[in-house]
């Protein structure tokens, strides 16, 4: 009778533990132990192997980390408008440009970024913008 009611306990636990995420993704498959999460409302985040939340669920797409750097993963967010995010969690680059490109295609250690206004600037390889994005990008390579 106790372990049938410990089953159902942790049954329930488990259940509304996950409530708020109508999916939960194999960990490991993004960063090590963490998951990621999918909300009813269709936007993703992390939570790690505890359900801590890692990165809150209010991105509409998360790229795998490495595609456009070795440190980061690139994030989009509901307004269709893109940031960074590093291997804590932690945002680098908020969701504010249209666009942003691989980091050494066009310097090397820097990546391009578009602002939602078509102009261009140039952030490091710490995800810091080092020439604002207000620029054609005629004029931006100019600049290098």
């Amino acid at each position: 009778m106790k372990k049938t009611l410990f089953i159902l306990i942790f049954t329930f636990l488990s259940i509304s533990s996950f409530a708020q995420y109508r999916k939960v993704y194999s960990y490991g498959d993004y960063q090590k132990n963490w998951a990621l999460v999918k909300t009813s409302s269709g936007t993703y985040g992390f939570i790690d192997q505890n359900k801590k939340q890692i990165v809150a669920p209010i991105y509409s797409k998360i790229e795998k980390f490495g595609k456009i750097h070795p440190d980061f993963a690139l994030v989009k967010a509901i307004t269709n408008t893109y940031g960074l995010i590093d291997k804590n969690g932690k945002e680098i680059l908020p969701a504010i440009y249209q666009n942003i490109g691989k980091f050494g295609e066009l310097k090397k250690d820097f990546a391009l970024v578009e602002s939602i206004n078509n102009k261009f600037g140039l952030i490091d390889s710490s995800g810091k913008e080092v020439i604002s994005a207000i620029y054609s990008l005629d004029e931006l390579k100019s600049k290098l």
